[in-house]
């Protein structure tokens, strides 16, 4: 791979055109023959297990890590994340001084043989009492044949793995949708729970050291205790939403819709936020992880890319005080393909298979769905707690407009937006772009906008996007094609070996 990422992008930005009008906010035709459904019915995926590239290994001899320590985060928790309507921030950006560019990096990776002609090193970076650390990896040159290996010395036989060639679609992906940036070359570490990860990179024989040309400016760290190491064994939550928020599992009616949603986090500007998103079912039941969210919580694929997503995270027992043992992750990010704040949504389709067991929620796109006095549930994850239930009815419809960040304004009595009004339950920062779901549980018709509801302000309104109006502006082309023109589970760019061959083409060059 050429070192100069523009040149890489320039020659391979040609092929991969065609590939990406579904990415970004494009779209995809319905023909006139194929006309959208209205309305489609849930559907639960097999149980099985999750996808996902977390894996346990034998624990040899490990390369030595070269550290970084960057101490303690001065800031207090309370001043980085006030109670405030939103994403919940749960990790703040921290330069990293000692690896801000390529050469320093390349300086900190101490290269040793892994046997057979391998090569391998790794790096270590720690922040004192940080509850996870997210290492924001930037990208100018990767073998497509390196192996990356993220870790805690701590714990080095759980680890998450993936080939130079995953994280170069990563990276594919973001510069195709938005142009070449050092935001859109930054490849995102999971977040393991632990306030040391390692970065370990292994060669095959054959490939030299000087084609690894990264840089690892920034972390994310997280300050705020979201749960323990996996290996550790799923025993924590962050157990700071209101007191009047009640516990999903306590309400048997609504376990199947539960299985829909999942607590979201994500990475921008090097700080990490909390939201929440929903499965969808599709026309064709194809099992496409279609994921829906809200515009205000990630509208940028560079933001997808960094999206995890907690499943089942909920409570073992009504009220038990203790998170479910089916909790479990995917790490991969997400392919945005459609975001728009007339009605705050966003619209993806996860990079990792669903996990089994999980639900593909039912939806609703009949026009005005519902009628003022209309009773409906929120099913959400607040302050990013274990799963909660909110339930109350529509007030009536209006119209909202952004005003500043995380702060809009809405007028009249008929618009892109539902009012509600809780009768029990409330939403909070972290519960953004959670699905509304209709009185009976069975379909979802909007998405958290946000709003005034507390548990100390029970008359006061929260806003949803109406999802007939989204549905209708876009969609539909990947939700409700009966013929299969609309929808589809492909990645978004071109076929790998396609772009591959680019990339030898233009190394032989």
């Amino acid at each position: 791979m050429p070192k100069n990422w523009k040149t890489w992008m320039g020659a391979a930005g040609l092929l991969l055109a065609a590939g990406l009008a579904g990415c970004g906010g494009g779209t995809q035709s319905v023909g006139a023959a194929d006309a959208p459904v209205l309305r489609v019915e849930g559907m639960t995926a097999p149980p099985g297990p999750a996808s996902g590239a977390v894996k346990t290994r034998a624990v040899g001899a490990l390369p030595a890590p070269a550290r970084i320590e960057l101490g303690v985060l001065r800031a207090a928790k309370e001043a980085l994340a006030p109670a405030a309507p939103g994403p919940r921030m749960v990790g703040e950006a921290r330069a990293v001084p000692a690896a801000a560019t390529a050469a320093q990096t390349g300086q900190q990776l101490h290269w040793s043989s892994a046997g057979g002609g391998a090569q391998r090193a790794a790096i270590s970076i720690s922040a004192k009492e940080a509850h996870g650390l997210r290492l924001g990896v930037q990208i100018t040159a990767l073998p497509e044949a390196a192996v990356l290996r993220v870790y805690s010395q701590a714990r080095p036989g759980t680890v998450y793995q993936a080939t130079g060639k995953e994280v170069l679609m990563h990276v594919l992906r973001n510069t195709q949708a938005e142009g070449d940036s050092a935001q859109a070359r930054t490849w995102w570490t999971p977040d393991f729970g632990s306030e040391e990860v390692t970065l370990e990179i292994e060669l095959p024989a054959g490939v030299a050291t000087h084609e690894v040309e990264i840089a690892i400016p920034s972390v994310s760290h997280i300050f705020t205790a979201l749960e323990p190491f996996p290996a550790d064994g799923p025993t924590a939550k962050i157990n700071e939403s209101d007191t009047c928020n009640l516990d999903a599992v306590c309400d048997t009616a609504y376990a199947t819709q539960s299985n829909a949603v999942a607590r979201m986090l994500f990475t921008s500007g090097g700080r990490t936020y909390a939201c929440t998103g929903t499965l969808l079912n599709d026309a064709q039941r194809s099992g496409t992880p279609y994921f829906l969210s809200a515009n205000h919580c990630i509208s940028s694929q560079t933001v997808a890319s960094t999206l995890q997503t907690d499943w089942f995270y909920q409570s073992s027992a009504c009220n038990s005080g203790a998170l479910s043992t089916r909790a479990t992750k995917l790490y991969n990010g997400a392919t945005l393909l459609h975001a728009s704040g007339s009605t705050d949504v966003s619209f993806m389709r996860l990079n990792d298979a669903a996990p089994g067991g999980a639900h593909f929620a039912g939806w609703d796109a009949s026009a005005g769905a519902l009628a003022t006095r209309t009773a409906i549930v929120g099913l959400h994850h607040p302050a990013g707690d274990m799963l909660k239930i909110s339930k109350g009815e529509v007030s009536g419809q209006t119209s909202c407009v952004v005003t500043a960040e995380n702060q809009f304004n809405c007028v009249g009595n008929t618009g892109n937006f539902y009012m509600v009004n809780w009768t029990s339950g409330t939403t909070q920062g972290g519960s953004s772009g959670s699905a509304l779901f209709s009185n009976d549980g069975r379909y979802v018709v909007g998405t958290l906008y946000g709003g005034s509801a507390s548990c100390t302000s029970r008359g006061a309104l929260d806003f949803y996007g109406r999802f007939d109006v989204s549905y209708n502006e876009a969609l539909k082309n990947w939700l409700g094609s009966q013929g299969g023109s609309g929808t589809g589970t492909g990645t978004g760019v071109a076929p790998i070996e396609n772009i591959l061959r680019v990339l030898r083409t233009l190394r032989a060059a």
